[in-house]
């Protein structure tokens, strides 16, 4: 069940894993009984079928990454949450109480980040036409224009890759974006804003997608 790492040199011990739900689903459903009960009870709230698999994929190799990092046996890990920062309910950002360690998830496990201070990690698809034109309105101003400045068909690349970051910034954070998405101000191009807090790294990942790993490096 183990993810596979992510061949992309991040600062200290931080560490990225990705992993195949296609691949994975079975093996996550035989062990299904390593889930705490809020695992288990969150998992039987999907419909879809391809929906409990990516779930259960996510956690047990979040559980398999965070066991191997501290030699815990996964099914002995205890994960909790921390109140939202937004409303100051029980589902804010996910964290292992009384352990050094933090850790991320990306898309329902597509990607497990796992580092010693506070980290988000996002993925997402590219974006069609419509989606980059409704909701280029909720970015940066310095964004916005940047993304206007681009030919077309250069724009939904642009516009995934500004996103994962701001997603990624907001899970370091446990904020989400109920307060809105035009900060931080990420960039579109190429490289990050030289400007971003804290510090944003883009990831490697499979054509027709965009990811980025958001590190709070003090």
């Amino acid at each position: 069940m183990y993810p596979v790492p992510l061949p992309v040199a991040l600062p200290g011990q931080t560490r990225v894993w990705a992993a195949s739900v296609a691949e994975k689903a079975a093996a996550a459903t035989a062990r299904r009984g390593e889930l705490d009960r809020t695992e288990s009870l969150r998992a039987d709230r999907f419909r879809r079928f391809a929906d409990v698999d990516r779930f259960l994929v996510a956690h047990v190799c979040l559980r398999d990454v965070l066991g191997t990092v501290l030699g815990t046996p996964p099914a002995r890990l205890i994960i909790d949450r921390e109140p939202c920062a937004t409303c100051g309910g029980p589902h804010g950002r996910p964290y292992l109480p009384g352990r050094p360690v933090h850790f991320s998830l990306a898309r329902a496990g597509d990607l497990v980040a796992v580092a010693p201070v506070p980290v988000g990690v996002d993925v997402e698809g590219l974006p069609s036409d419509a989606l980059v034109h409704e909701t280029m309105a909720d970015l940066h101003e310095d964004e916005r224009a940047a993304l206007l400045a681009l030919p077309r068909p250069a724009r939904a690349a642009a516009f995934a890759r500004c996103w994962t970051r701001k997603e990624a910034v907001l899970k370091s954070t446990g904020q989400g974006p109920a307060h809105g998405t035009r900060q931080p101000h990420v960039g579109t191009a190429a490289e990050p804003a030289p400007t971003a807090k804290p510090q944003v790294y883009d990831l490697p990942v499979s054509t027709g997608e965009a990811a980025a790993l958001a590190l709070w490096t003090g």
